[in-house]
C-alpha cells in the first residue's frame, strides 16, 4: 500500500479546518483537533484523523452530535463530579471531563469525574496525557454506549466495547512519559478497518469466526462473519476471561457509574449515550515530588534497559514508542495510506477546503 507522508503542521491544520466547517468555533475546533493530532503524531493511526469522514462529520451531520451542546455538571460534591455532556462532540466532552478532575487533584490530591451523553472521544491516552502536564497522574477510559462489538469467549453477538483503559505518569527523568493506552479487546476495531482500507491480512488471534477458527481477511468484520474477542483471546485458557473482566470493569465506571449506555442496552432506541471516566492524581500529596520521580525513573529504566534472550526485540516501557513516533512524525510527517488521503480530499472537496494531497512531503 501506498504511503504520502503529510507535514504534521498542515495536517493539524487540515483537522481544525475541518471542525470549523462543520459550523465549530476556532477555539472549539482547535481544540477537537488536538486529540485527532496527538493520536496522529504518535502512531495512533486507528485514532487520528482516520475517523474524520466516516465517524465524527457524518455523525455531527446527522444530529447525533450535537453541534451546539452546552455541557454541564449535574453534580460537584468534594473530589467527584458527574458531567452531561449533552450530546457533545467526546473529543471536547472528554476534556471538560478531565479538566474538571485536575481541579479537584489540586485541592484534595485525587479528582475523579465520570462523563455521560458522550459520544466518541478518540485516543483515550490524550486525557491521561493531560494530568502530566500538571504534575500529575492520569487515568481515562470510555465505552461505546449501547453498540458493542466484542464477543468475549464465544458468544454468539458481541456483548461488550473495545472500552481502552490509559494510564500517565510523568517519566522523572526518563525522556518519555510511562503512558499505558490499551483497549480491552485483542486489537482496536479500528486497527481492523485500518487493515482493511489497505487490503492486509490480520494477524492470527485478532479475529474468529462462530466456530473459533482464526479469520485474517478484516472485510468479514465488517459483514458481521468474524468476531473481536477480549483482550487474552477467545478463551479462557489463553486469559480471554481477563479482558472480558476488565472490559466489564469499564462498562461500570463509564456506563453504570456514569449514568451513561451500556452494552446492555443495545437496541435501545434514541441517541447513544456514551460514557467516560476520568482521574488525575497529585503525587506531592503522598509524599516528595522528587521522590516519586526518582523511584518511577529507576522503575522505568529498570524495564528499558533489561536483557533479553536471544530474538528478542529491546524491551521498551509504554510510552517510549510514541514518544520515538512523535519525534520522528513531527521532525519527516504523518504518513497517510492512499485510500484514507483519498478519502480525507473527497471530504475536503464536500466541505469547500483544500485537498490534502497538495500538502505531500
Amino acid at each position: 500500500m501506498k504511503l504520502s507522508t503529510i507535514p504534521a503542521t498542515a495536517l493539524y491544520q487540515f483537522t481544525e479546518d475541518v471542525f470549523a466547517a462543520l459550523g465549530y468555533s476556532r477555539t472549539a475546533a482547535a481544540r477537537a483537533a488536538a486529540v485527532l493530532h496527538y493520536a496522529d503524531l504518535r502512531g495512533h493511526d486507528t485514532h487520528g484523523v482516520a475517523n474524520l469522514a466516516g465517524l465524527y462529520c457524518p455523525a455531527v451531520k446527522a444530529g447525533e452530535i450535537r453541534l451546539q451542546a452546552v455541557p454541564r455538571w449535574h453534580s460537584r460534591r468534594g473530589a467527584c463530579g458527574l458531567l452531561d455532556a449533552d450530546g457533545a462532540l467526546g473529543l471536547l466532552a472528554g476534556q471538560e471531563g478531565m479538566q474538571g478532575a485536575i481541579a479537584s487533584a489540586r485541592d484534595a490530591g485525587i479528582g475523579c469525574v465520570a462523563v455521560s451523553n458522550s459520544s466518541h472521544f478518540g485516543a483515550a491516552g490524550f486525557y491521561a496525557h493531560m494530568a502530566l502536564e500538571h504534575g500529575m497522574l492520569g487515568i481515562a477510559s470510555t465505552n461505546l454506549g449501547n453498540d458493542p462489538v466484542a464477543s468475549p469467549l464465544g458468544s454468539a453477538a458481541p456483548l461488550l466495547g473495545t472500552n481502552p483503559i490509559s494510564f500517565a505518569a510523568g517519566a522523572g527523568d526518563a525522556a518519555d512519559p510511562f503512558l499505558l493506552d490499551m483497549s480491552t479487546t485483542v486489537v482496536a476495531s479500528g486497527k481492523i478497518k485500518q487493515y482493511a482500507r489497505r487490503g492486509q491480512s490480520v494477524a492470527d488471534g485478532w479475529l474468529h469466526d462462530a466456530a473459533g477458527r482464526p479469520v485474517s481477511e478484516p472485510a468479514r468484520y465488517a459483514e458481521g462473519r468474524a468476531q473481536l474477542p477480549m483482550l487474552g483471546g477467545a478463551y479462557a485458557e489463553q486469559g480471554g476471561h481477563k479482558g472480558l473482566g476488565l472490559g466489564l470493569m469499564v462498562e461500570v465506571l463509564c456506563g453504570a457509574l456514569a449514568g451513561a449506555h451500556t452494552s446492555a442496552d443495545r437496541g435501545v432506541g434514541g441517541r447513544n449515550s456514551v460514557g467516560h471516566f476520568f482521574i488525575a492524581i497529585d503525587p506531592a500529596f503522598f509524599g516528595p515530588s522528587a521522590a516519586f520521580g526518582a523511584a518511577l525513573s529507576r522503575l522505568l529504566g529498570s524495564i528499558s534497559g533489561a536483557p533479553v534472550q536471544p530474538g528478542f526485540a529491546p524491551l521498551r516501557y509504554p510510552g517510549q514508542p510514541d514518544g520515538q513516533t512523535l519525534r520522528a512524525r513531527q521532525a519527516q510527517g504523518v504518513p497517510l495510506d492512499a485510500a484514507l488521503l483519498a478519502q480525507l480530499d473527497g471530504l475536503a472537496q464536500t466541505l469547500g477546503l483544500a485537498p490534502l494531497s497538495g500538502e505531500q512531503a
